[in-house]
């Protein structure tokens, strides 16, 4: 289903980053573990799903849940920010196709990034693959002052970039991400980062690399080596 009748829009492109962008299930997947293994709580893969796309809020109460209530939900959500970040610093790696889009959308259009990962985080992730100088505005939940869903961080970005929400693209990987775009009035494009979450995105790819994501921007897809 899209809302968009006719051309794609081409004016600005605002990514979503964990998930998207950057392969950090390994940093939060082990965050998780070393969490749940130190109150003694086996970790679900199906609580594991839903983690995904939230801020540190909403994250702090969903790992009280599962845990039992053993710590205030902050200091929860806190402490596993802390292990992620502990991890990034022993690397990350780009998902398929994201660095080559980016590199080759950077300088034709303003980019962003929106997302409920703080600043700090999203900057080593960028620096990690090595596209943060391709971005014009980085807004997360704090600068937005709002987490996704809410569409404030998808508008925030395009206020920022001076491009119209309906004349931008948003490529997204969790269900809150593709909401908090559609809302603010985006073109979609979903990555699911996990197969079982159903995105209703204006367009759904399974990597980056498919050709019909590059033909949205217009673009002409790398040929595969």
């Amino acid at each position: 289903m899209t809302g968009f009748a006719g051309p794609v829009p081409h004016d600005a492109v605002v990514f979503d980053c964990d998930g998207t962008l950057v392969d950090t299930e390994t940093s939060w997947n082990g965050a998780y573990r070393d969490l749940f293994e130190h109150y003694g709580v086996p970790l679900d893969p199906r609580a594991r799903t839903r983690l995904v796309g939230l801020q540190l809020r909403e994250l702090g109460h969903a790992l009280a849940d599962l845990l039992g209530h053993p710590a205030a939900p902050e200091a929860l959500g806190r402490t596993v920010y802390d292990l992620v970040r502990a991890r990034v610093g022993a690397g990350v790696a780009a998902l398929p196709g994201a660095v080559e889009l980016v590199t080759a959308l950077h300088g034709t259009r303003p980019l962003a990034v929106a997302t409920n990962t703080p600043a700090e985080i999203v900057a080593d992730y960028l620096d990690g693959i090595g596209i943060r100088e391709a971005f014009d505005v980085v807004v997360d939940c704090v600068t937005a002052g709002a987490p996704k869903p809410s569409p404030v961080p998808y508008l925030r970005a395009c206020g920022a970039l001076g491009v119209h929400p309906r004349r931008a693209i948003a490529v997204e990987d969790s269900g809150n991400g593709v909401a908090a775009a559609r809302t603010a009035g985006l073109y979609v494009i979903g990555v699911p980062s996990h197969p079982e979450v159903a995105l209703e995105a204006d367009l759904r790819a399974a990597t980056l690399l498919d050709p019909a994501v590059w033909s949205a921007f217009g673009l002409a897809a790398p040929v595969p080596a």
